[in-house]
């Protein structure tokens, strides 16, 4: 075996030098990466959280939004499939139920949705996704219960009342679902997006 020349001895070292210093930079880094993750530029400055934390929390809170609010879709549903063996339906009534039934059908698949998106999709890291999803998701169901409870509300105005009188229930709960779920949220957005115009000024 022939014998090894100091010129080789001399690069092979030279090269294992530098293969361990690159090493080093690397466990460096990491190190830096995991502490970044813990307390570092990535934790949102507000809240605390990191990325992972708030992805997290937000579905939790989506996930018991949707709980809630499919109890009262629920209360609704098991009132209108009371109706029809109880009592006779003249057109409007009919019509009305009709449309109170299969919106509050959809209400439901609706808000039930994100629960099963979020199982289905348990571990495969599409927690943005899920939110983003599941947000469209709600807002169309309650856009869904709305329908639900204006037609139901007709259904009752027109058995208890005459005229254009027999429309004021259904009127009302329009004004009232109107207000409190587009008109209060929306002028807050206004607002909001108002103030960070000024700021950016």
């Amino acid at each position: 075996m022939a014998a090894e020349r100091p010129d080789d001895a001399a690069d092979r070292r030279e090269r294992e030098q530098r293969l361990r210093a690159e090493d080093a930079d690397a466990v460096v880094e990491s190190e830096q990466d995991a502490q970044d993750d813990r307390d570092g530029p990535s934790r949102n400055p507000r809240t605390g959280e990191t990325p992972s934390e708030r992805h997290t929390r937000q579905i939790n809170e989506l996930l018991q939004e949707t709980r809630v609010a499919a109890v009262g879709v629920q209360v609704i549903i098991g009132f209108l499939l009371a109706i029809p063996f109880t009592t006779e339906l003249n057109e409007l009534q009919r019509d009305a139920y009709v449309v109170a039934l299969l919106a509050a059908v959809a209400a439901t698949g609706f808000l039930l949705a994100p629960s099963v998106i979020h199982r289905a999709l348990l571990h495969q890291g599409q927690a943005v996704w899920i939110v983003t999803m599941g947000t469209r998701l709600v807002l169309l169901g309650m856009l869904a219960t709305a329908v639900a409870l204006v037609a139901a509300s007709v259904l009752v105005g027109d058995r208890l009342f005459d005229g254009l009188l027999r429309f004021m229930p259904a009127a009302w709960t329009l004004v009232v679902l109107v207000a409190l779920w587009a008109v209060v949220p929306g002028r807050r957005r206004w607002r909001l997006a108002r103030h960070d115009d000024r700021d950016g000024r």
